[in-house]
This record gives C-alpha cells, structure tokens and sequence, in this order.
C-alpha cells in the first residue's frame, strides 16, 4: 500500500469525522435550544400555577364551597363545573410542560454524547494523518 493513498484515505476519514462533528454540534445547539424552551415553559407553567383560579390554596376555591342546590331554579352550578376544569386544565398543562421538559434534557444529553463520540472520532484521524506527515 502506497503512503499516497494511505494519505487520501486518512484525510477523506479526517473531512467524514470532521463534517459528523459539525452535524452533532449542530444537534447539540437545537437540543440547548429546545432545552432551554421547555425549560421557560416550565417556568411559566409553575409561575403561573398560583395566579390561576383553580389554585386549591386560594379562599373561597370551588371545593371550601357548598354545591347549590339543584331543585332550586336560580342555583347556577356551571361555577364549579368551570373552576374544576380550570383545575383539570392547570394540571394537564403542568404536566406536559414537565414531560416535555423531561424529553428536552434527555434529547440534550443524547446530544452531547454524540457530540463527544463524534470528537473522539475526529481527533483519532487527526491523529492518524499527523502521524503519516512525520518523516
């Protein structure tokens, strides 16, 4: 084997390794970037948890009160069915905003792990081909 062509195959693995490493940094930033969306989703979600209606710590919530009566014509029940929902929906968005957080980390991580393989790699042919160029 020639070393011309032990040069080309060394410095064609060098460019390969080097265009995964650009593609994994490329993964990594969007994973930051989406971990860093679910991260404000998440905060928004908990700040917003006590301003809502359905916080069960607020005076006066839907269950401190007695359900009106339904024989009487003007009782209005629609006010707890309203703020149960409200409830529902505070607790369906809290966990999604905790499952999607969940999976951002996880994608992140993913990420960074094929970033640091893809360095691994990279550097290994550059090695390589550093190593041929020395007489």
């Amino acid at each position: 084997m020639s070393t011309h062509s032990t040069r080309e195959e060394l410095e064609a693995a060098l460019a390969k390794a080097d265009a995964e490493w650009r593609e994994a940094r490329g993964e990594l930033n969007q994973a930051q970037a989406d971990r860093a969306k679910a991260n404000a989703g998440w905060d928004r979600v908990v700040a917003n948890r006590r301003k809502a209606d359905a916080d069960r710590r607020k005076p006066g919530a839907v269950w401190d009160g007695v359900f009106s009566d339904r024989r009487n014509a003007d009782a209005d029940r629609r006010k707890a069915d309203a703020a149960l929902a409200a409830l529902s929906s505070a607790v369906a968005d809290r966990a999604k905003a905790y499952a999607d957080r969940g999976k951002a980390e996880a994608d992140w991580a993913d990420a960074e792990a094929r970033l640091n393989k893809a360095t691994v790699a990279r550097d290994k042919a550059a090695a390589a081909l550093d190593t041929l160029k020395r007489p």
